[in-house]
């Protein structure tokens, strides 16, 4: 493609040569005084220092106590004593008396029958019955998690800058700022084609570049403000969620933090009774218990539940059980669903009944989470976030402001040579832009191997593109006279309105330099090399690079244009590249053509005594002639 910028025409090539003669005392820039005897110092001390000591210690005791105990006595203690005597007594005699004269007659008979029988019969019965069932559970769980992290970090910097007058005299020191004096005079070099161009934002690259550097290398990497939002708003409490906490600590780097308590738990406790039986034949004896019942762990409230029960009976019975005020019957469905409103701390069972030998009772109890327990979570989570987050800030901080610190004598800036041969090589490439365009953007001659695998790949040489590029660059580099550009810098508000505050403000030690930082433009005239001038002007016509040979007449590209730069070539045709141009030149100080220039640095000097400077001493004014007519 044509270049759209055609020469500005043939002109004396004039380089203005210049050398450094002196530096000078300039205006004053500070002026310190010190009173006799007078001792003044300031120190300046920064001190860190960070002790973090953070102890927990968790003790849990929990102790059960089931004390079963029936106690039945039945004492049957009944002692008959039967006799049974039977005694049987029976006589039966004839007695018969009879007389006649002296005959007597007796007759007796007798019988006796004794039976006797007895019997004892002594009974004694005791029975005694006693189950004892006492189980005492204790369950003493005693964790001591005692964690102490101890982090003491002392950074402490003191600059010390102080006076001390032991003199009877006062003392004053003048600080005045020194300027530098150069002697420049103009050297014709011939004949030249030239081009003008107008580079907006000379320095733009440059400062990209310099300020990248200054904020990947330089400068530590700034910590990232903790956020959980799309936009990039700081975190809150609020935001910390179960999902997104562990990146949140990842990021941040945070230590300590506790993983989110879960959101449902369930528990479960058992109770079982025996019930004492009454008298054979007596009426089903009531009975009433209490139990512990289950404690709800602090951040929780107990919202459902569910219970299994099994009795014995020997007849009619009743059980009836109240499990944290609600009520359930024998004849209920068992193992059915319980709500409960919000119940904290713990969970009483107690129960009343007639009739049961033993009964069994199972109960499971689903707590949730209260409100109020996971944001208590979200806010400790969120402090040690936020508390890692400023240690790494302030870690930053600090290690910017070490490198701001200046250890004895430091040289600000670069050599103004230096610097000179940086702003050329901007505005170059800016000409070239302008100039040629898209020609100057060749393919990657070097291609990199390197991987996050295989870091140690060297570069590779693409050949092809390499060797396609030469004519390109060759071309370009040799067909300008780079070396003796000239330029003029214009103010920051001929560039971005957005980037005015940044360039007014820009300071450098090199005044040059600093001027060419803030400008918003240039205009830059570049000599082309008389040996290069007709293949300038025919790439000008054409758009092509002529690769070797002589260069075809203009004419033969039919551009109305050709006549005109035939004309530049008849003008120099008889000049020659120079190729020390770039030599000094002696500049005699009486040289009448020459001339000397000021230029302020930012270099401050003390000057040996108090004397204020004196640029254009006054006059001695004569006496006054009344005081002389007065005294005749």
């Amino acid at each position: 493609m044509k270049p759209v910028i055609a020469p500005l025409g043939i002109g004396d090539l004039k380089v203005t040569k210049q050398q450094l003669v002196r530096y000078v005392a300039g205006e004053v820039a500070h002026i310190e005084n010190v009173l006799a005897r007078e001792r003044r110092g300031r120190e300046h001390r920064r001190m860190r220092q960070v002790e973090e000591t953070v102890t927990l210690e968790r003790e849990h005791e929990e102790e059960n106590r089931r004390d079963l105990q029936s106690t039945e006595r039945f004492e049957i203690e009944a002692e008959s004593q039967r006799t049974i005597k039977s005694e049987t007594s029976l006589q039966a005699g004839l007695e018969l008396s009879a007389g006649y004269g002296p005959v007597q007659l007796n007759a007796f008979a007798k019988f006796a029958d004794n039976t006797s029988k007895e019997e004892a019969d002594t009974n004694s019965t005791k029975y005694a019955k006693e189950v004892v069932d006492k189980t005492v559970s204790r369950l003493l769980e005693r964790t001591r998690e005692e964690r102490v992290s101890r982090t003491l970090e002392q950074v402490e910097e003191t600059n010390t800058h102080g006076f001390r007058n032991d003199s009877a005299d006062h003392v004053t020191g003048v600080y005045r700022w020194v300027d530098k004096i150069y002697r420049q005079k103009v050297v014709n070099y011939g004949k030249r084609l030239m081009y003008q161009f107008s580079v907006p934002e000379p320095a733009a690259f440059y400062l990209f570049a310099q300020r990248r550097h200054y904020e990947s290398r330089v400068l530590p990497t700034k910590p990232a403000m903790p956020t959980a939002s799309a936009d990039g708003s700081p975190l809150n409490p609020g935001e910390i969620s179960r999902g997104n906490y562990l990146s949140l600590v990842a990021l941040s780097g945070a230590s300590g933090v506790e993983p989110p308590p879960p959101q449902t738990v369930v528990l479960s406790t058992e109770l079982a009774r025996e019930i004492p039986e009454g008298a054979p034949g007596a009426a089903p004896r009531p009975f009433a218990f209490t139990h512990e019942g289950i404690t709800i762990p602090k951040g929780y409230w107990a919202v459902n539940g569910w219970y299994d029960m099994t009795e014995t009976s020997p007849g009619g019975s009743e059980l009836n059980l109240i499990i944290g005020g609600v009520p359930k019957k024998s004849a209920d469905p068992y193992f059915s669903r319980m709500g409960f409103s919000n119940t904290v701390g713990k969970l009483g069972i107690a129960g009343e009944g007639y009739g049961v030998s033993s009964f069994a009772v199972s109960l499971l109890l689903e707590c949730e989470l209260t409100l109020e327990a996971f944001r208590t979570w979200q806010l400790a989570t969120y402090q040690a976030i936020m508390n890692a987050y400023r240690e790494q800030l302030l870690d930053y901080e600090e290690r910017v402001a070490a490198t701001e610190i200046q250890q004895g004598v430091a040289i600000g800036g670069n050599n103004p040579l230096l610097n000179r041969e940086t702003e050329k090589e901007e505005l170059k490439r800016a000409c070239l832009t302008l100039w040629a365009g898209g020609d100057v953007n060749l393919p990657d001659g070097v291609m990199d191997l390197a991987t996050s695998s295989q870091p140690d790949l060297p570069p590779v040489l693409l050949r092809d593109n390499a060797v396609a590029g030469m004519t390109t660059i060759d071309f370009f580099e040799r067909a300008f006279d780079w070396r003796n550009m000239t330029y003029t810098l214009h103010p920051y508000f001929w560039g971005r309105t957005s980037t005015w505050l940044d360039r007014a403000t820009m300071k450098s030690t090199d005044p040059m330099l600093e001027r060419f930082l803030k400008a918003g433009a240039a205009t830059v005239v570049v000599p082309v090399q008389p040996s290069f001038t007709e293949a300038v002007l025919w790439y000008q016509l054409t758009g092509d690079i002529w690769t070797g040979g002589p260069v075809p007449e203009l004419s033969s590209t039919g551009d109305p244009d050709a006549v005109l730069y035939n004309s530049y070539l008849t003008e120099v045709e008889d000049e020659t590249d120079l190729v020390d141009i770039d030599r000094e030149v002696a500049i005699d100080k009486n040289d009448p053509e020459s001339w000397t220039v000021r230029l302020p640095t930012t270099l401050v000097w003390l000057q040996p005594g108090p004397e204020l400077p004196d640029l254009e001493p006054e006059p001695e004014l004569d006496e006054d002639p009344d005081e002389d007519q007065s005294e005749e």
